[in-house]
């Protein structure tokens, strides 16, 4: 059996992992939505996807962690199977990851729904200007 280069983060419901994970998991997961973190504007697909970039720009990176966690929850709270990526899997990834882990009643800290991301997919690295935009939304 081929190991998976994505990773399910909670109930075998939401998956993330890099950009060229993405066909995989739809096909091996069922998955129903695929949220696209990356800036730069998606290539065509086969599959059904939103396109919710996390920001660049330090005044739009929280309003953008906050859409794109929303986009993941919504969707599993739905009742859909979720996938989202960016480029690579950790840095865009990560963070939506952490926001998600936190909405979903997983974690009640930054710190520790890093940890619990990590410890899912090792490649997770939380950049210093999304860390702090994370903290100003969720630690409080």
């Amino acid at each position: 059996m081929v190991e998976k280069k994505y990773h399910a983060l909670l109930d075998d419901r939401i998956f993330f992992g890099g950009a060229a994970d993405a066909e995989e998991a739809v096909t091996n997961e069922k998955i129903d939505v695929v949220v696209d973190l990356r800036v730069k504007e998606p290539e065509k697909v086969t599959y059904y996807r939103v396109h919710a970039p996390i920001a660049d720009e330090a005044e739009q990176v929280e309003a953008s962690i906050l859409e794109a966690v929303d986009k993941v929850v919504s969707a599993y709270r739905d009742g859909k199977k979720v996938f989202f990526h960016c480029g690579g899997g950790g840095g865009r990834a990560g963070t939506v990851a952490v926001g998600t882990l936190i909405e979903l009643g997983q974690a009640t800290s930054v710190e520790e729904a890093e940890q619990k991301a990590k410890a899912i997919r090792n490649k997770v690295n939380v950049r210093e200007p999304m860390k702090i935009a994370l903290q100003n939304i969720y630690d409080k």
